[in-house]
């Protein structure tokens, strides 16, 4: 009966063993495959054969197979070291990606550098600006949440911040991948380190506006978030010293961890630390917005879907170049919001 049970036990430890090489081996392949500081034709090479190579030394019958599977475990492990220890290689960023936003606070007032302030015209190439702008913390108001749908599927959301002053200016925050030239945001790359993070700082009529410019456009949508000023400055200052901490330090975006949605949340614990893990909300921005209802953050006296199609703008936007300031393009995008001008609305 005991060796019965001992034989049985190393058959289901051997099968999970199993199953554990076969996982490690995909994923390692997927990390090769998004692995940017090898070339590219190797990381292509190395994503097929390192699994296959890994497979083939566990699993092939033959002698000497304990040595070899002792190899195959060597292999995963020096792999896993050298992916997670990896840090974020310079490249040649894209140009509205160019450079990297930091900020100093002195008292009430804060200064951001590399504030971006770039123009967008439907059809044609953006025209980045860069600028320095000073704001007086003591006349923050507000922040609102922007929410950015990605077509039909709902699941699939970008999330933003946007803190209002009391002149009618606005410091947008986006939390981004950083793209290299040539290349495009893949959500999956997002499990295997390969883009660092990018915290945009700009202004709505650049980071909005960007939105509406597309063709078609992209829905927005902006809640007021219902939190006082002191919070909400706390809040603002702690986004800040992130930024100023990727500046010195770059980390990786991550689809889980440190995306558009979690980033943010993770610098505002208090208000997510009773949301439990397994919430899909907290990690999947298209869900987001019945959970910032829950949490009081925003207006929950409708269901989400309904309050989503009155917050929303698309279509017919005017463009900030007819207005004489940010801020009278800020006020007009809330006026328009104000009327029920939401998608799909007839002007």
């Amino acid at each position: 009966m005991v060796m019965a049970l001992t034989g049985a036990l190393r058959r289901i430890l051997g099968i999970g063993a199993g199953v554990l090489v076969v996982l490690a081996g995909v994923y390692l392949g997927l990390a090769i495959h998004y692995w940017i500081p090898w070339p590219a034709s190797l990381r292509q090479a190395g994503s097929f054969l390192f699994p296959l190579a890994i497979w083939g030394l566990w699993f092939l019958p033959g002698r000497w197979r304990g040595t070899r599977r002792g190899v195959a475990l060597a292999g995963i492990a020096a792999l896993f070291a050298a992916f997670l220890t990896k840090q974020p290689a310079p490249q040649d960023w894209v140009a509205l990606q160019e450079h990297n936003p930091a900020a100093v606070i002195d008292g009430n007032r804060v200064t951001i550098t590399n504030f971006r302030d770039a123009i967008h015209r439907p059809g044609e190439p953006s025209i980045p600006r860069w600028t320095t702008a000073t704001f007086d913390l003591s006349t923050l108001k507000g922040v609102d949440l922007i929410l950015q749908p990605f077509g039909n599927a709902k699941a699939l959301a970008h999330v933003m911040l946007s803190f209002g002053f009391a002149d009618g200016r606005h410091v947008v925050v986006s939390i981004e991948a950083r793209q290299a030239k040539g290349g495009s945001f893949d959500a999956l790359a997002g499990f295997f380190r390969r883009d660092p993070i990018y915290p945009e700082l700009g202004t709505e009529r650049d980071l909005l506006w960007a939105r509406f410019a597309r063709t078609p456009p992209d829905e927005v949508q902006i809640y007021p978030i219902h939190r006082d000023v002191a919070s909400v400055r706390a809040y603002f200052e702690r986004i800040l010293a992130f930024i100023n901490r990727i500046d010195a330090r770059p980390i990786f975006y991550s689809t889980l961890r440190e995306s558009c949605m979690t980033t943010l949340m993770n610098l505002a614990p208090e208000s997510f630390a009773s949301v439990p893990w397994h919430d899909v909300r907290r990690w999947i921005p298209g869900y987001s917005l019945s959970l910032f209802q829950q949490l009081g953050m925003v207006d929950d006296g409708m269901p989400a879907d309904e309050l989503a199609r009155m917050r929303g703008l698309r279509d017919g936007i005017r463009s900030p170049e007819s207005f004489p300031s940010e801020a009278a393009w800020s006020a007009y995008l809330r006026s328009e919001i104000q009327l029920g001008l939401g998608p799909g609305a007839q002007r």
